[in-house]
């Protein structure tokens, strides 16, 4: 029977299916003791009402007695509850009897009553009973074993009356009974209980902090839940509720005086409550200590913790601190700071401690030791990375530091780098802005540069906002301060204004300014003003004329940095040196440099940095066409980069998931990423929208309005780190929309001159590949088929060099397209009727003054559709639907299933040793044919597998249509081609397939269909 919990037993679900399945074996007749203990406000006695609830839905008759704290009371004085309301049973415990007499007949009462119904007796406050109603209960128990009494009883830990022998007795039935041990809620459970208990919700991290302090007690956590809803939440972490203060003031009235001062020193000491600490606190010896440490666990006031005095839960802690005047704590605070700063020399983490010792000792220590020993405990933190506690430390500084001072903005420039170091950017930004305020306030040039460089992404300026008015004038202002005297300082903001103003300069002055900076660093030799400026150079000339150079420039970036031991710079150095290393193809050397960038940042731990390891997967996932993997990079450099406030993890995610679209000629998706990205972010569409209208993707009205501008935009696109993947986009777009020879060639001229290099979009967020690829791919398009032979070569190799497997499928497509080409160009035309007629389960075709006969298949019908309506687009859906093709379908699930994806990709390895025998041997069209076939399964695949490798359903059936009918329309092709070689090649050239198939040849042909 499922029976509601109480709030209280929130956190309790195993003890009550303890207490079901105890009190259905008493049901049966297997009866016992339950002891159910734990420490005051633990739930002991909401436990037993459960039982109670229990035993009265399995039908038992439940008695119940209760301890009474008071010395006037008589004795049995619990078993005469129990038994008051009984038949007989005032009588069983009549005085005057002996006391084997008043045992046997409790028991015989006990005995009878069973023979109506099971018994449950339920014992509460058994530490505030006598011993003589405890010598009555282990006599009890010895006759349940077999009868259908359960007796559950509550102690409570540390609270027995002075008496040992009432301790040694309820010691003894323990050790006979089921114990059901009470310990603290954990942290959900303590959230509920403050939502049910007082109306307020905390968070995760306030749940934890309460269930720390509380111990998880569900008294203390009530307590601490009504002064949240009284006084906000922030009062469950500052103050001590009323219940425990009686509670733990009632124990320690029992302890004596020395013990009561050992708890004392051992709760102002905290963690550094060392034996050898608290002795020395004292001023007892080591056999005192161990002597009032016995005492003081028997009390339940302290832990039995090897070579510690340790309290149960802050809330103890804080009671017990608060047992004496505030003055002999702050004593006690600097006794303890004293004490432990003989440690700092061998452990730099104890100036923590100390530090907090020293601020809860003021006012008597100096306020400037405290200030000195927090700002050397956030050094310690940030050495070890701990950044949010460096943080901590330095808000405790500032909380003690005089509001004028220039100890407080240096305070500030450190609380602000620990802050940008655990990503809020936007605290981060105040801290800098306030310490430039009072650098400016006291006239300090060089204070105002420091604050000027942390406002703008801070010293290593890894991810610098580019369209931040406020950053530029802080540095213009920062630099004008420090006038023109050389200094590193200065070195560092001509870097850093530099790259700010790259929306905003002229390239001339960003020019200007970033190779003083080179010149100023090297005149003064300082490694990281070098790297810095550096940096700065390689952002000026990112265009693809300057690969190599910005090789050099990033390489000795990562030496300066890591001469200076500085990460965060080796990082950036690394970064610019892994798409100089890719633009010109060296894969294997960039992807040795995402090795060392993968550890250097994972040594940092820092999201600012981390985030682009996931998207440099992602770009070697896309190099090796898996799309899957692609996809799943691009969301988490994305979601770890969303925590650091990175503007560039956004674009540059968007960027690589665009590319999964464009590889799998997914229209709508493409015009999604770039149509969000640039609603976020207009500034990164090139030229603005117009521009964008030449991307795939787009609609074919858009794009054909953009495209007599093609030649602007074009020369619109400046030399920059984008120019050649805008380019490259551009020719994408061309083949994909088959534009017209001019506006091809304008793209093609454009893109020629680096056709040896490789097309990196963003950074290394897309492998484009090699760019001679698409200028062979654009000279087929306009006809100049001996250039796009020689281009596709240099692509073939260029790709088979640098791993590029994806590129190289496109490599082979194209190739496949150019023989097709060459076809078409050697059949001389003849007069003659040309025939696309079918005849029965035979097809007559004729072209070029050449009949043969080719079987039906589906793809033949949709081929004649297509050929009755030359120029004129007909959707796949309507070709799904004629006559001799199939209609759609419902749902059927993936369109491949993992057995079957795994056949294609073992098809594919064998088309790829196919294609390599068929080179060696020069047998071209085996190897035309085997490439063929390796492009359709490629394709396949890629419609067969969405945005981030999950199978498409074929629900759709618009999607299901063009994929049916490309495929169909393909293999009608191939069949043609293996008997008709021209009608196939011009087919070929001439039949468009996706969503929207058309049949456009070159010169106007006319067909009996």
């Amino acid at each position: 029977m499922a029976l509601p919990a109480e709030p209280l037993l929130l956190g309790r679900d195993g003890v009550r299916e303890r207490l079901t399945d105890r009190i259905g074996r008493a049901a049966a007749g297997q009866g016992g003791l339950v002891w159910v203990s734990g420490e005051a406000g633990i739930g002991k006695t909401r436990i037993l009402g459960e039982a109670r609830r229990i035993a009265t839905a399995h039908g038992f008759r439940v008695l119940h007695g209760t301890g009474w704290d008071d010395p006037g009371t008589p004795p049995f004085w619990l078993w005469v509850q129990v038994l008051r309301d009984v038949p007989g049973g005032r009588e069983a415990l009549a005085p005057g009897v002996d006391r084997f007499a008043l045992f046997e007949s409790v028991a015989a009462t006990l005995d009878r009553l069973a023979d109506g119904a099971p018994v449950l007796v339920v014992l509460d406050d058994l530490h505030w009973t006598d011993a003589g109603s405890l010598r009555l209960l282990g006599f009890v128990e010895r006759t349940l074993a077999h009868r259908p009494v359960l007796v559950v009883a509550g102690w409570r830990d540390h609270e027995a009356a002075p008496d040992p022998a009432i301790a040694e007795l309820a010691a003894e039935l323990a050790t006979c009974a089921e114990p059901v041990p009470l310990t603290g809620l954990d942290a959900d459970a303590v959230r509920e209980l403050v939502r049910a208990e007082g109306g307020v919700v905390l968070s995760a991290d306030e749940a934890d902090a309460v269930r720390e302090r509380s111990g998880g007690n569900p008294l203390f956590v009530g307590e601490l839940a009504r002064l949240a809803a009284d006084r906000g939440n922030a009062a469950v972490l500052a103050e001590v509720p009323g219940s425990a203060v009686a509670v733990i003031r009632r124990r320690l009235g029992r302890v004596s005086q020395p013990c009561h001062e050992l708890l004392v020193a051992a709760a102002v000491a905290g963690t550094a409550s060392s034996l050898d600490v608290v002795q020395r606190l004292t001023g007892q010896p080591p056999a005192t200590v161990a002597a009032l440490l016995d005492e003081a666990v028997a009390a339940g006031l302290a832990r039995d913790v090897g070579g510690r005095v340790e309290l149960p839960h802050p809330l103890v802690r804080a009671a017990v601190a608060g047992s004496v005047p505030a003055t002999r704590v702050r004593e006690l605070h600097r006794a303890v700071a004293a004490l432990l700063a003989d440690r700092l020399d061998g452990d730099p983490t104890a100036a923590a401690e100390v530090a907090q010792h020293l601020h809860r000792a003021l006012p008597l220590v100096p306020a400037e030791e405290a200030v000195a020993m927090s700002r050397r405990a956030a050094d310690a933190a940030m050495d070890r990375m701990a950044y949010e506690e460096a943080a901590e430390h330095l808000t405790a500084a500032l909380a003690a530091c005089p509001p004028a001072d220039d100890v407080r903005r240096r305070i500030l420039l450190d609380r602000g780098a620990a802050v940008l170091a655990y990503d809020d950017l936007d605290a981060a930004r105040a801290d800098f802005l306030e310490s430039a305020r009072l650098a400016r306030a006291a006239g300090d040039a060089e204070g105002l540069a420091e604050a000027a460089l942390g406002f703008a992404a801070g010293q290593a300026g890894f991810e610098i906002r580019l369209w931040d008015r406020a950053q530029l004038d802080l540095l213009e202002e920062a630099l004008a301060a420090l006038g023109d005297a050389d200094s590193v300082t200065r070195a560092h903001l001509l870097a850093r204004l530099s790259v700010a103003a790259s929306f905003s300069g002229t390239p001339a002055r960003r020019t200007e300014l970033a190779e003083e900076a080179v010149a100023l660093a090297r005149r003064l030799g300082d490694p990281r003003a070098i790297a810095h400026a550096l940096a700065a150079r390689c952002d000026i000339i990112a265009g693809p004329a300057h690969s190599e150079r910005r090789e050099a420039d990033a390489g000795e970036v990562v030496d300066r940095a890591r001469a200076a031991g500085d990460r965060g710079l080796e990082l950036l150095g690394l970064r610019l040196r892994i798409v100089a290393l890719l633009e010109q193809g060296r894969t294997t050397a960039a992807r040795a440099d995402m090795s060392a960038f993968e550890a250097a940042a994972s040594a940092l731990r820092q999201p600012i940095y981390s985030w682009y390891v996931p998207l440099f997967r992602g770009f070697v996932a896309h190099l090796e066409g898996d799309l899957a993997l692609v996809r799943q990079c691009a969301d988490e450099a994305e979601r770890i980069g969303r925590r650091a406030g990175s503007h560039n993890a956004v674009i540059l995610a968007s960027v690589q998931r665009s590319w999964i679209a464009i590889e799998t000629d997914q229209e709508e998706e493409i015009l999604r990423e770039l149509r969000g990205l640039i609603e976020v972010f207009a500034e990164t569409a090139p030229a603005g929208q117009g521009f964008v209208s030449l991307f795939p993707g787009q609609p074919r009205v858009a794009r054909a309005a953009a495209l007599p501008s093609i030649a602007a935009a074009v020369a619109s696109l400046e030399d920059d780190a984008e120019m050649v993947s805008n380019l490259c986009l551009l020719a994408i777009a061309a083949l994909r929309y088959d534009d017209p020879p001019a506006a091809a060639a304008v793209v093609r001229r454009a893109l020629e001159p680096w056709s040896h290099r490789f097309g990196v979009d963003g950074i290394a967020a897309g492998a484009i590949g090699p760019v001679s690829r698409l200028v062979g791919e654009l000279a087929l398009l306009e006809g100049d088929l001996d250039a796009a032979e020689t281009h596709l070569k240099q692509a073939e190799a260029a790709a088979a060099a640098s791993g590029a497997v994806l590129a190289g499928v496109h490599v082979r497509e194209a190739q496949a397209a150019l023989a097709r080409a060459r076809e078409a160009v050697d059949v001389q035309p003849v007069e003659a009727p040309n025939r696309f007629r079918r005849d029965g389960d035979l097809w007559q075709v004729a072209f070029a003054g050449t009949a043969a006969v080719v079987r039906h298949v589906k793809g033949m019908s949709d081929l004649q559709v297509l050929l009755a309506r030359p120029g004129s687009e007909t959707h796949a859906l309507d070709l799904a639907g004629a006559p001799g093709g199939a209609p759609p379908e419902g749902d059927t699930g993936p369109v491949l299933d993992e057995q079957a994806r795994a056949a294609y990709k073992r098809r594919l390895a064998e088309l790829d040793d196919d294609i390599d025998r068929a080179a060696v041997d020069g047998d071209a069209d085996a190897r035309t044919q085997a490439e063929e076939e390796r492009a359709f399964l490629v394709a396949e695949l890629g419609a067969a597998y969405g945005l981030g490798g999950r199978a498409r359903r074929t629900g759709a059936a618009a999607e299901r249509a063009r994929s049916a009918v490309t495929w169909r329309i393909r293999d009608a092709i191939r069949r043609i081609e293996e008997v008709h070689p021209a009608l196939g090649a011009h087919l070929g050239r001439s039949v468009r397939t996706g969503s929207f198939c058309r049949y456009d040849p070159e010169q106007p042909v006319s067909w009996e269909t």
